[in-house]
């Protein structure tokens, strides 16, 4: 991926639904926000969360249209760029911290997952994407996040993410990414406010995100 070269912070939270990125997400923001601007996004966007053909093709919901696994890709990439455009990047320029919940990685580890052979023109195709500053990965048992699922949604026979099976594909192939790009990997069974903790220490590493700005 490519450096974003802005005075702002992008720092990316990753993980399966349930291991608790929206939980981290706004803690981070409570922690942050009184010292520096600091604005939340979510990846992806409601472009493709909305579009009924990505619905019938990930949950069999609805009357669209299921899409090839190369046609789903296409269209999460493009997303990803318009997001790009559209806020991420104006946001850093402003010089603010942004906080993705999702983000690359997620996707990535979703397609993989799916089963799918990632394409030879993918490195090319994600190439201009911004690299995060700071990447924090959710792993943890596939049983305890199914759980926090199921108890969140009820039981939705056939949903993918209520499958221990595919939430454990999907931790492993987000592992082996994290491993690859030097992200930080937090545990999800861990308490909200230690997970918190050991982002903050990540961040002061480099510069005090809790401290007065300037």
């Amino acid at each position: 991926m490519t450096p974003h070269g802005q005075p702002g912070t992008l720092l990316a939270i990753c993980g399966f639904d349930g291991s608790g990125k929206s939980t981290l997400e706004a803690a981070l923001l409570a922690a942050i926000a009184p010292t520096r601007p600091c604005v939340p996004a979510w990846a992806p966007t409601e472009w493709w969360r909305q579009d009924q053909n990505v619905r019938r093709s990930l949950f069999g919901e609805g009357a669209g249209q299921e899409l090839p696994e190369e046609a789903l890709l296409h269209f999460n990439l493009a997303d990803c760029y318009a997001h790009q455009a559209g806020v991420i990047v104006p946001a850093l320029a402003r010089g603010e911290v942004l906080i993705v919940n999702r983000y690359l990685f997620d996707m990535l580890a979703l397609f993989e997952a799916r089963g799918m052979t990632l394409p030879d023109w993918l490195p090319g195709a994600v190439a201009g994407i911004v690299e995060p500053d700071f990447c924090f990965v959710l792993d943890g048992s596939a049983e305890l996040i199914v759980d926090r699922v199921v108890r969140r949604d009820g039981v939705i026979p056939g949903r993918f993410d209520q499958s221990v099976e595919f939430t454990a594909s999907y931790n492993a192939a987000l592992r082996r990414m994290a491993e690859g790009n030097h992200l930080t990997v937090l545990r999800a069974e861990d308490r909200p406010d230690e997970i918190l903790r050991q982002c903050l220490d990540v961040l002061d590493e480099e510069v005090s995100f809790t401290a007065p700005h300037g």
